[in-house]
């Protein structure tokens, strides 16, 4: 390994050829050099030791500004503070976790933090009856701007390879937050089996859209880079999610050989793709398109690379990953350049324990898998059953893994908030998976696997199934499983994103249950719909949030309408006044923002060529008019002002 520590990748020699493009806007970039990095972020380290943070303290990183992340994040590293990264958010769940994040570390934690979300945490915390936590929260925070780096510059402290470099929430943490603790050993040793793994060189050039505060986009694509020396490109993801189409024209531009997304990323892309196809694009550089974070769809990488391939897409460069923030990242990799490899397994034979079975051809039963490669280098994997004993190829277990990469554990592991490890040395993923002619294919979660009467049935499959349903799309769709109290049993639940009346909903129900049964033989009580499917930062589906609401009878009184159309299949006349006011409403702030445009509430605003400051400009006025309602991604799913109204109405508190 050329390193042990996180200091030897960004070492005071760093080479000033070297650079990172932190990409704001289309016009809108600024570049560092790797030199000028450590520069600036020795800056900021003396600042932070003139106000006595020492090694060992935290820091929580929780802003969308990637220049000023990465400055603290360095800072940090270099001068011994542990970062802490974490998503910033408008939502209130980001708020709650940051509250939650800060209490679990301590009232000692600093936090790293824009005015502007400061401001909206203080009245989310007032509302919440959590004055005193976001005042004590506020008394360790340091604003962007604020800091005197006028100074001395700050002093390195040499780590030692078993230190703690930083710790990573995982992006699904429910209820206490699990910061998975990343020693500078784990990090190197995965760095350099993925630098292995894929070929990486300094040759490379990457973009990423993905947020720092997620592990694939510190970890895989910085941390990465700077170790093979690589030039690399950071999109604000805010600035993906408004205009997806900039992701690939800069990547053309740039020549860029390394890309990722998750599945949810290339169906936004390609959802605007359909809309406005980009012109000139040139792809013939990239090698690899890393696809990981959530469970990979083979439908979805064969029809982006059959759309990218009139603009020079290699046929093999989708490359799908798998991994995992105790992993310190990688666990499994395809060989690079490869054909996508995927098999259809029957999947009523899918339970731990018992070996996989080939689907028939054309069988209903069929469920396709990906194939994600072997273990990197260092690192092991092992199938084993319910009681910790390994089991042989071919057979669906627990996916284990261990190796100098994998995490020893968690924050505050004694308090409950502790990894899963059957055996000694061996963790357990929380995946359920089998090793087919040598490559790992994972089947699904085991927390969210869902037993019915006996039967295994996987989320992830029938959500796919839902998909075959015109008007049902990817992440729109969730599938829970749900327990009866009273009965003692459980039940699948199905939860789709309707934004209509709920007599237009009934033929979605009756195709749903009939396309359901017809493939998996289950019977489906409950189909509910709702106005947006709770995620992740890095888009995975949040389905333990909406089994908790359902068990908690949040959705009992819409459950008891709908069977009232169900039962009387019968129509109902939409309400008008409210959405038609809200969209009257909408309309009024749009026009003096678009004055050479005339727009109805009908008017697809993402036809009519809008630039993305204007888009953002919108966002900003309807926030002021609607505070906190919506995501700047609203905007693309919900593009005309009729739809956005709805949206608004029906999240009015």
């Amino acid at each position: 390994m050329p390193f042990d520590t996180l200091h030897a990748i960004l070492p005071a020699t760093a080479r000033d050829d070297r650079q990172i493009t932190l990409i704001e806007g289309d016009k809108e970039q600024r570049v560092l050099s790797f030199q000028r990095l450590r520069q600036r972020a020795l800056a900021v380290l003396g600042a932070l030791q003139r106000q006595s943070l020492a090694p060992g303290d935290t820091m929580i990183l929780c802003l969308a500004d990637n220049e000023r992340f990465l400055e603290m994040f360095w800072a940090c590293v270099l001068g011994g503070v542990v970062p802490v990264p974490l998503a910033p958010g408008a939502t209130d769940a980001h708020r709650q976790k940051l509250l939650r994040v800060f209490a679990q570390l301590g009232p000692k934690a600093s936090v790293y933090i824009d005015g502007t979300s400061l401001e909206r945490l203080d009245g989310f915390a007032a509302a919440q009856g959590l004055a005193d936590q976001a005042a004590a929260l506020r008394a360790r925070a340091l604003v962007p701007g604020s800091l005197d780096i006028g100074g001395e510059p700050g002093q390195p402290v040499s780590p030692r390879p078993d230190d703690l470099a930083f710790i990573q929430y995982s992006s699904g943490s429910t209820g206490e937050p699990k910061g998975v603790l990343l020693t500078h050993r784990n990090l190197c040793a995965n760095i350099a089996a993925i630098i292995e793994a894929g070929a990486f060189s300094d040759r490379d050039v990457a973009l990423s859209w993905m947020p720092l505060s997620h592990d694939m986009g510190l970890i895989g694509f910085h941390l990465n880079m700077l170790a093979c020396g690589a030039s690399h490109a950071i999109m604000r993801t805010d600035l993906f999610a408004r205009r997806p189409l900039l992701w690939l024209d800069q990547a053309s531009q740039r020549r860029a050989t390394v890309l990722c997304s998750p599945n949810f990323g290339y169906q936004h892309y390609l959802r605007q793709f359909a809309l406005k196809p980009p012109q000139g694009l040139d792809l013939s550089a990239v090698r690899l398109i890393f696809n990981g974070a959530e469970p990979i769809s083979a439908e979805l990488c064969r029809r982006f690379t059959q759309s990218m391939a009139p603009h020079g897409l290699p046929p093999n460069a989708m490359f799908p990953v798998y991994g995992l923030a105790e992993a310190s990242l990688a666990v499994s990799f395809p060989p690079p350049s490869t054909p996508l490899e995927t098999i259809e397994l029957d999947r009523t034979a899918l339970r731990v324990g018992a070996p996989v079975r080939a689907a028939a051809p054309g069988s209903a039963h069929a469920i396709e898998f990906v194939k994600l490669g072997r273990a990197v280098p260092g690192c092991e994997i092992r199938i084993v059953d319910d009681a910790g004993t390994g089991l042989a190829d071919q057979t669906v277990g627990h996916v284990q893994i261990r190796g100098d990469n994998v995490s020893g554990g968690y924050f505050r592991e004694g308090s409950g908030n502790g990894a899963s490890r059957v055996t000694p040395g061996w963790l357990d993923t929380g995946d359920l998976g089998v090793m087919l002619d040598g490559q790992l294919v994972i089947t699904g979660r085991a927390k969210d696997l869902i037993i019915v009467n006996g039967q295994n049935y996987y989320p992830t499959d029938l959500e796919e199934i839902a998909q075959q349903v015109p008007g049902i799309e990817a992440n729109r769709v969730a599938a829970v499983g749900v327990r009866d109290a009273s009965e003692g049993t459980e039940s699948v639940a199905l939860f789709v994103v309707h934004r209509g009346d709920l007599a237009g909903f009934v033929p979605k129900v009756q195709a749903l249950r009939r396309i359901i049964g017809q493939q998996t033989d289950l019977e489906l009580n409950d189909i509910v719909p709702v106005s947006a499917i709770p995620k992740t930062t890095s888009g995975k589906l949040q389905r333990y949030a909406l089994a908790l609401a359902f068990e908690q009878g949040e959705f009992a009184t819409i459950r008891s309408e709908l069977a009232g159309f169900m039962s009387a299949n019968a129509a109902i006349e939409p309400v008008e006044a409210g959405p038609k006011s809200t969209a009257l409403r909408l309309k009024e702030i749009c026009e003096p923002l678009i004055p050479d445009q005339q727009i109805t509430v009908q008017t697809n605003l993402l036809e009519i060529n809008l630039k993305s400051l204007t888009l953002a400009r919108i966002h900003e006025a309807i926030e002021r008019e609607f505070p906190q309602r919506i995501e700047v991604t609203d905007l693309f799913d919900y593009p005309t002002l009729e739809q956005l109204a709805k949206l608004l109405d029906e999240t009015q508190t």
